[in-house]
């Protein structure tokens, strides 16, 4: 599990940013103990999952750009 300080490092954003992101439904993640306010942490896996679902175009020397 990432912390919004570790997601911003992985995305370049400051945390404030990725927890912004959050908070507007825009970054997939959840509170601890599932109250307001509690501490926010982040799947890489359903991060990763939400970027290649943002991905647009794609990149020459991309494998899946050749199928």
């Amino acid at each position: 599990m990432l912390t919004a300080r570790d997601l911003g490092v992985l995305l370049g954003l400051s945390p404030a940013t990725v927890l912004d992101r959050f908070e507007r439904g825009d970054l997939p993640g959840f509170r601890l103990f599932g109250r307001k306010g509690g501490p926010v942490r982040f799947r890489e896996s359903e991060i990763l999952s939400a970027l290649e679902g943002w991905r647009f175009g794609c990149i020459e020397l991309a494998p899946e750009c050749h199928r």
